[in-house]
């Protein structure tokens, strides 16, 4: 209850200060139409609430602090960054950025909720290392313009990715076969595709709250679970797995959205210094991840958690099982996405 009445109380603060900026109303028709136009345009500053729903010791709040340090330096802009879902859920997030109650998120595979052509982030095992996940991400210009017009679409900009690594399992046994979750209960995020591909590999997916699955894990409630080792250590999840198999199913990337109405209406002057802002916090949160991911796993090992790596068979029955995945997402979302992700 006190989470919702501060998103509700500060949607009403962001409604009323931006309405204060005055300005021509150039918003998307499909933006929601809280945000006013022409943002900062009688030279008061731009204010950016961003939300999240990572712990402050996350990478997700590592790059939103360095946003918020980049753009406060340019002295057009007041950055305010809200941790740990405190404003409402991944989803209500994206749903607040999309009508204007609030300027940005980070956001995670919800996103499938209102951009359906985001499935092609769900599809396991497309990237055999995190070099390939970069180039994808942060490289390929023809993708990211063919997804980002998607996004547009509905009144979203996409600003940015930052990467953080891949999804792997954790469990009280080692996971180095499809055969080897059968009968376990696989707690698994509320998307269709990640039910479907844990279906398909053999194991009972169960979509259970993030918040509630480390008790979870302690009642046995659930069996096992996937997550980036980020989380894993940060959520201490290893307190209650004995084994953590790198299965590097699916890679983890949180996406940089900004409501798209507020960006339409900035000047282009504006509009680079929050481009440069955005760029400079995902870089921030990519760097953090993938650089103390091996200080994380060791402290994981030390407390007495069995890192397991699958050899390249191993990790090939695996991929043998997810088609019935890619072929309902190829069915699903526009042909010139599915194959500017698989170029």
């Amino acid at each position: 209850m006190r989470k919702k009445l501060l998103a509700l109380s500060l949607a009403f603060g962001v409604t009323l200060s931006l309405a204060a900026c005055g300005g021509n109303n150039n918003n998307s028709s499909n933006s929601g139409g809280n945000v006013s136009g022409n943002a900062g345009g009688n030279g008061e500053k731009i204010t950016i609430n961003i939300g999240h729903g990572g712990a402050e010791s996350t990478a997700q709040q590592v790059g939103c602090l360095a946003m918020e340090e980049y753009l406060e330096n340019t002295g057009r802009f007041t950055v305010n960054v809200y941790p740990n879902n405190s404003m409402g859920s991944d989803d209500e997030l994206c749903q607040m950025v999309q009508n204007g109650s609030i300027e940005m998120c980070l956001a995670n595979s919800v996103i499938v909720n209102y951009v359906p052509d985001t499935a092609v982030y769900d599809m396991y095992f497309t990237f055999d290392d995190i070099d390939a996940v970069k180039d994808k991400y942060s490289n390929n210009g023809e993708f990211i313009k063919t997804i980002g017009e998607k996004y547009t679409d509905v009144g979203i900009h996409l600003a940015g990715f930052s990467i953080h690594g891949f999804r792997d399992v954790t469990a009280n046994k080692a996971i180095t076969s499809p055969e080897d979750l059968a009968g376990l209960t696989f707690r698994v995020q509320q998307n269709e595709y990640h039910i479907l591909g844990w279906e398909s590999l053999g194991a009972t997916p169960t979509p259970f709250a993030f918040n509630e699955l480390y008790t979870a894990l302690q009642q046995g409630t659930v069996d096992a679970q996937e997550n980036p080792i980020e989380l894993i250590y940060s959520q201490k999840f290893y307190e209650q797995q004995s084994y953590i198999t790198l299965t590097n199913h699916q890679q983890q990337v949180q996406q940089w959205l900004v409501n798209d109405a507020l960006y339409q209406s900035l000047s282009e002057e504006d509009r680079t210094l929050l481009d440069e802002g955005i760029q400079a916090g995902c870089d921030a949160a990519t760097e953090y991840a993938l650089s103390q991911e091996a200080e994380w796993t060791q402290e994981i090992q030390d407390y007495g958690c069995t890192i397991v790596e699958l050899t390249d068979e191993q990790r090939q029955a695996f991929v043998d099982r997810i088609q019935p995945q890619w072929d309902a997402i190829k069915a699903t979302v526009d042909p010139a996405v599915y194959e500017a992700y698989l170029a």
